[in-house]
This record gives C-alpha cells, sequence and structure tokens, in this order.
C-alpha cells in the first residue's frame, strides 16, 4: 500500500471529529443546526472552487452532466446529510459514540460496497473474518457507552 494514501487517510479520519465539533459549536453561534451546515458546505464549496481555480482544473462541458446517471449527484445529498446528523447527534450522544457509530456504519456500508461491487469498487466476497471486526466495533460501541 502506498504509505501517502494510509497517512491522508488517516489524517482525514483524524479530521472528521475536530469538523463535527467545529460545526456543533457553529450551530451554537448561529443558533441552527441546518445553518451551520449550510454555512460549513458554502465555506467547503469557496475552498474547491478556489482550488480548482488555482490548480487549473479543466472544466468537463455542460454536455457531461447531461448524461450522468442521476445517481452520481447523491454524494452532495449524503455530504449534507452526514453533516447535519452529526451536528444534531454528536452533542447528544458524545464525540467517541458518535465516531464509533459512524465508523460501525461505514464498516458495514463498505463491506457490502465490496461483496457485491458498488459503485464500481473490485468484487471482495465477505468473510467471517470481516463479519467478526463488526461485531467487535458494535460491542466497542455498547462499552463505550456504558457508564
Amino acid at each position: 500500500m502506498n504509505y501517502i494514501y494510509i497517512s491522508l487517510a488517516f489524517f482525514v479520519g483524524f479530521l472528521l471529529p475536530v469538523q463535527v465539533g467545529i460545526n456543533a459549536e457553529l450551530a451554537r453561534f448561529v443558533n441552527s443546526p441546518l445553518l451551520a451546515a449550510l454555512v460549513s458546505f458554502i465555506v467547503g464549496a469557496l475552498c474547491l472552487l478556489a482550488s480548482v481555480v488555482f490548480l487549473k482544473v479543466p472544466f468537463p462541458g455542460f454536455g457531461k452532466f447531461g448524461v450522468m446517471p442521476v445517481w452520481v449527484w447523491g454524494g452532495g445529498l449524503i455530504g449534507a446529510v452526514v453533516v447535519l446528523g452529526s451536528i444534531l447527534a454528536g452533542p447528544k450522544i458524545g464525540m467517541l459514540a458518535l465516531v464509533g457509530l459512524l465508523l460501525a456504519g461505514q464498516l458495514i456500508a463498505s463491506v457490502l460496497m465490496d461483496h457485491f461491487g458498488w459503485f464500481g469498487f473490485p468484487i471482495q466476497k465477505m468473510s467471517e473474518a470481516r463479519w467478526l471486526g463488526i461485531l467487535l466495533l458494535m460491542g466497542g460501541f455498547f462499552l463505550i457507552r456504558k457508564n
């Protein structure tokens, strides 16, 4: 495996709970989780727009957008749900529980995506070891929540 991508994945994983904390605090300042999510997406969109302009990324013709399957637009919708859901749930259940549940959901979705080859991922069949890993993570969540 390429260590640059491994390091990048770890760094992005580290940033996710930081993002939730920042967005939850933003929601308190603006008195609205929905508005906080919108502000977060606007800031992110402006940063990406600046990057595209700075790096001179070629923009595809508008005809490309008309032939894409409708479901590919779902990534932005899912991103909005993830950010808003994290802003709402994080302060109520705690960061560790939130991240544990997010990770459990990500693992289950990832196993299914690998098993069935969804979204162009190479097929990697389900195994007992993968199921055991998911069950252990879920057990870890219940231990985290136990006081």
